[in-house]
């Protein structure tokens, strides 16, 4: 994979690629993890009079787990990406913060954008059901762990209650924009309810018609029905409108749209593109393999 800058906020994180929200600079997240540093340095100063060190000890331990875990979101973004290293640092955050709720958010989607799916699913199960964010990632990963009655029942749970907040006046139309895309896309990635995916996506992209994400999702849904010409004209304007913020997703989707209409210059083209920004991507390497295409040699360590 949706699994897509990297924005790690500190209550609900997101992830880079199509099927999700673009996020922040990290140069803001160091910001914070410095600020935060200062304040557990005096906290620490001021632990051994008060009988603290039990509790700083705990909050030192919260704090490093972050950190570990804003590691991992860069090393995301990082070109190429290493997704053992990204998986290690989400590992030790956990090892860390096995209790604490926002490094267990941050752990599922981090998980689920390097590929760890089982991982991500057992991080996302450990919290409570509600918040649509949380459910969406649960229920993509659902998917892509082949548990497609649970994963699919919570998806459409979920853009219900889009819907619902939505035709209460809770929320606006950049909200339900997201949600829509995120809900349509995850449901074409585990190529369940195509159609119910598509209204969803056709949602999003007529609210914020130039988001390359959406147009991105609209694509990939349609590749997923078998419109591959269709598929390939919004992959292609996806990527176009993208430029520096395309994703290996982007290319490997637009790569498996050309290889399906026959173009394979062009199909092994965008996957060497894919392949470039991360180079452990399977369905690009499975793609290429299938156009009997040589693959790039492996990055050296």
């Amino acid at each position: 994979m949706k699994l897509r800058p990297l924005r790690l906020p500190t209550t609900r994180p997101s992830a880079p690629g199509p099927g999700q929200e673009k996020v922040r600079d990290a140069s803001v997240a160091r910001r914070l993890w410095l600020s935060a540093a200062v304040i557990v340095a005096l906290l620490a100063i001021a632990s051994g009079p008060l009988g603290l060190r039990e509790g700083l000890g705990r909050m030192r331990a919260e704090f490093v787990a972050m950190r570990y875990a804003q590691t991992a979101a860069e090393g995301l973004m990082a070109r190429p990406v290493d997704r053992a290293k990204v998986v290690g640092s989400v590992d030790r955050a956990l090892e860390l913060a096995p209790d604490h709720d926002v490094v267990t958010r941050q752990a599922g989607v981090l998980y689920m954008y390097a590929g760890a799916y089982p991982q991500a699913v057992k991080a996302l199960r450990a919290l409570e059901r509600g918040d649509l964010s949380n459910d969406i990632s649960l229920g993509h990963c659902l998917l892509l762990t082949g548990e497609t009655e649970e994963g699919t029942a919570l998806l459409l749970g979920a853009a219900a209650h889009a819907q619902e907040r939505r035709l209460s006046g809770r929320g606006g139309d950049y909200m339900y924009a997201t949600l829509m895309n995120n809900i349509g896309y995850a449901l074409a990635d585990g190529n369940a309810e195509l159609p119910q995916a598509r209204e969803f996506v056709r949602q999003a992209v007529e609210l914020a018609p130039l988001q390359p994400a959406y147009i991105d999702s609209l694509g990939w849904v349609c590749y997923r029905m078998g419109e591959y010409k269709q598929a390939a004209f919004y992959l292609e304007r996806a990527v176009r409108h993208g430029g520096a913020r395309n994703s290996a997703e982007n290319y490997y989707h637009l790569g498996a749209a050309y290889a399906r209409l026959g173009k394979i210059r062009l199909a092994a083209r965008a996957l060497l593109k894919a392949l470039e920004y991360d180079p452990q991507y399977d369905e690009a390497i499975s793609e290429l393999r299938r156009l009997r295409y040589e693959l790039p040699p492996p990055m050296p360590v």
